[in-house]
């Protein structure tokens, strides 16, 4: 649901001068504005309850009361917390489906497909895997680099998928260059930034996510890198009629 000055926004360019002057009065004076009456606030405006209501409806609200009802709801609501949201909603924007389908396609055709990714998005990656696994035996997983590189040195055209949200992890980089040189098909998953890793591999997807620490801890929010996952998955379970 967007909130207020988002709702603003979407109508740039199409408010009158008394709207705009609205606009600005809620924007300084939010919580005064949701308790407050239709009636008083058309008075503040020397105009018509029926003009704020009108305000309302193009903004995409029902009524005055539904207004109300949001703003109170956006007070008590974190800023972190629409910003969070709004991270969340952009990576559904983010789903190319076009390459989706073409890594799709690349693990159809696969021998097998092989996953690599460390720490804490090791262990999303590590679950995500187990889903497809359920789909095909042919998904692995490795969390332990010499694994991963015996597997690359042991085996001729499969597929290797790293997840690395920087894209600058050492070690992935060193078994994404190695996979490169056995000419394996590389496929990466990362933020959605300049990074090594997206320029070595053949089909990069993207995420998006802000980097966060809290006492030195890494408390990045790693949803968004499920998103990607799981919209691969459910494309992949769709080309076998699962």
């Amino acid at each position: 649901m967007l909130n207020f000055q988002e709702r603003v926004k979407n109508k740039e360019n199409k408010l009158t001068e008394l709207e705009e002057d609205l606009v600005e009065y809620i924007l300084k004076n939010k919580e005064a504005v949701s308790q407050t009456k239709i009636v008083l606030l058309s008075q503040k405006f020397y105009t018509v309850p029926n003009t704020i209501t009108r305000f309302c409806k193009k903004l995409g609200y029902e009524n005055f009361s539904e207004f109300k009802i949001n703003l109170k709801q956006e007070l008590t609501t974190p800023e972190s917390m629409s910003a969070h949201k709004h991270i969340l909603l952009k990576n559904f924007d983010l789903i190319d489906k076009d390459r989706e389908m073409k890594v799709v396609q690349l693990m159809q055709r696969a021998k097998s497909v092989n996953f690599y990714a460390l720490d804490q998005t090791g262990l999303l990656t590590k679950m995500y895997v187990k889903s497809l696994f359920a789909l095909d035996d042919k998904f692995q997983f490795f969390e332990y680099q010499q694994e991963m590189k015996k597997k690359i040195l042991n085996s001729s055209h499969e597929v290797f998928f790293f997840v690395s949200l920087s894209g600058e992890t050492p070690s992935v980089l060193e078994l994404a260059e190695l996979a490169k040189s056995r000419k394996h098909k590389l496929v990466s998953l990362t933020n959605l930034t300049e990074n090594s890793l997206a320029q070595i591999v053949d089909i990069p997807l993207y995420c998006l996510t802000e980097k966060e620490e809290v006492n030195g801890y890494d408390t990045t929010d790693k949803t968004p890198l499920l998103l990607v996952l799981q919209s691969l998955y459910y494309s992949y379970r769709g080309i076998l009629h699962i």
